[in-house]
């Protein structure tokens, strides 16, 4: 835990100077979530050219220096931080801040509990502080060709070049983030101020945990996105309410970094298309922010796996020798379909009336309340009457969210962001409008709202505590465990083979599910890549 905390403060300060560079006037978590962004971008560049070392570190912190001694940062940022509320309601905040801060900790130290990291996460991440991008490395393992900037924030935190492991705090790092900026509009909520955009901050910080607690431990993608979704929403509502000029080029910046994130959250880039209003000096603002920040990962993609957008074979516009071959990765878009609809690999393109009526048959019965009430959201919006009107043409893009993780990969850890935001601006919208009308719900809001926060975080806190582990993560976090391998071979050299289940985990570099025969190392160094035999 103790390594936890200073790598959080560190990381923080770091993106806290890079996120003040370019946005000056941010309040303090989305300065912070800013820098975050631009930071990944940056080490997704560099990581074309180098892996994530020490070096890559001294260069940011050197940067981040020189911000300071030239007065480009803020050298104060109490008052961002630690507004002044009054006593009572400092004291109930501080409490709320408190027991929040202490359940991503707990849960942070935790095993990483996403399957998915045992199956690839750790291994892209060794990779990238081992190396630097490897050609045609998706050839050892299709999933090592999904490439995420997730991936590269985990590896540029991991602080592998430490010699203690690579240690996956960046989900605890981006929630501590997020949850910062929820709990500022929970406080301003609770001081009387009553608003769609605070009662959508104050309903968002349970549901992190609520949705997300069990990926606070793992680099896997899903947990970002989601908190990004939320983000994102939110800047919008706050954009209806009270027009801000940074709300473009940041909603640009956040929404484009998602993308790059994971592929499914593309719906978000209509946030930042809809405020630019088809006007042409923010248009050009939105186009040149979206290129830089998607212009590292397309590179990588193209050094993984030969495409600029994996795993979409018909986008092939070059002819490496290092490229996937378009069987390979028509079989991972396939698995990824069959897999979040529950069907066999043979049936992915199966139609609606079939896979619908299995797909949810698998589902607990939270789930299924919570898929049809936000898939019901249309009916609710109709009876509140959202006003403005420009809060539809927000819902109505989470709800395309909704729509395109449903027809494409409708597993729920992917779906969360998008069906939680949607679900919850219908219910802030009609309980602000209820508020309105009577304003004597605005103290039952605060005192009741304020003693349930509290008990859940309490409750939470309780049930998501290892006593078992807790001497072994008082110093420095579980990390990610040691799995079975044996040695196999590719077609020209060694490798290690999973035992179990396809894991490799952190294990030794290279690490494949199975013997690679058709796949050979393009030179005699890893870092020269791998290339598929023709059949």
């Amino acid at each position: 835990m103790l390594t936890a905390v200073i790598v959080w403060l560190y990381a923080g300060a770091l993106c806290y100077a890079y996120g003040a560079l370019f946005f000056r006037k941010l309040p303090f978590a989305l300065t912070v979530l800013s820098g975050l962004v631009i930071l990944t971008v940056l080490a997704q560049l560099v990581s074309l050219f180098m892996p994530m070392t020490a070096w890559l570190h001294l260069l940011l912190i050197a940067g981040a220096l020189l911000l300071l001694a030239v007065r480009r940062i803020p050298r104060s940022i109490l008052p961002g931080v630690l507004p002044c509320w009054p006593g009572v309601l400092a004291g109930v905040g501080g409490l709320v801040w408190v027991l929040t801060f202490l359940i991503v900790l707990e849960n942070a130290t935790h095993l990483p509990s996403n399957p998915d990291t045992n199956l690839y996460h750790a291994q892209a991440i060794r990779w990238m502080e081992t190396y630097p991008a490897v050609p045609g490395l998706g050839n050892l393992h299709g999933r090592l060709a999904f490439n995420s900037a997730w991936f590269v924030t985990n590896a540029l935190f991991g602080m592998a070049f430490l010699g203690q492991g690579s240690f996956p705090l960046a989900a605890g790092l981006l929630a501590l983030i997020a949850l910062s900026f929820f709990w500022q509009g929970m406080m301003t909520l609770l001081a009387g101020q009553v608003s769609v955009s605070n009662l959508l901050k104050t309903g968002f910080l349970p549901l992190t945990f609520y949705a997300l607690g069990g990926e606070l431990s793992s680099p896997g993608a899903d947990l970002p996105v989601s908190l990004l979704v939320w983000v994102l929403t939110i800047l919008w509502v706050e954009q209806v309410e009270n027009e801000q000029p940074y709300h473009l080029p940041l909603m640009t910046l956040l929404a484009a970094f998602a993308v790059s994130v994971k592929l499914s959250a593309l719906p978000l880039l209509a946030f930042p298309l809809l405020l630019a209003r088809f006007q042409k000096r923010r248009l050009f603002t939105l186009g040149w922010i979206t290129t830089l920040v998607l212009l590292p990962f397309v590179a990588r993609n193209l050094v993984l796996s030969g495409y600029l957008v994996y795993p979409y074979p018909t986008v092939d516009l070059f002819a490496f020798d290092w490229k996937v071959p378009p069987e390979r990765v028509e079989e991972d878009r396939q698995a990824v379909i069959a897999f979040a609809r529950w069907v066999g690999p043979g049936q992915f393109d199966a139609p609606f009336q079939e896979w619908f009526p299995h797909w949810f048959s698998r589902q607990s019965l939270n789930r299924r309340v919570l898929f049809f009430a936000a898939l019901l959201t249309p009916l609710a919006g109709l009876i509140v009457r959202f006003r403005p009107l420009r809060l539809w043409a927000g819902w109505l893009v989470v709800y395309g969210g909704v729509c395109f993780w449903f027809f494409s990969a409708p597993d729920f850890r992917f779906g969360y962001g998008f069906l939680l935001a949607s679900l919850l601006l219908v219910s802030a919208i009609g309980l602000w409008m209820g508020v309105t009308r009577f304003p004597w719900l605005s103290r039952f809001l605060s005192f009741g709202g304020t003693a349930l926060m509290l008990v859940y975080l309490a409750l939470t806190l309780v049930r998501s505590f290892e006593p078992r582990t807790l001497s072994e993560r008082l110093l420095r976090p579980v990390g990610y465990i040691q799995v079975p391998v044996q040695e196999c071979a590719l077609a020209n050299a060694p490798a290690f083979c999973a035992v179990n289940y396809g894991y490799c985990g952190y294990h030794e570099l290279p690490c494949v599910p199975s013997p690679r025969h058709w796949v050979e190392q393009r030179g005699d160094d890893l870092r020269d890549g791998f290339r598929a035999l023709p059949r």
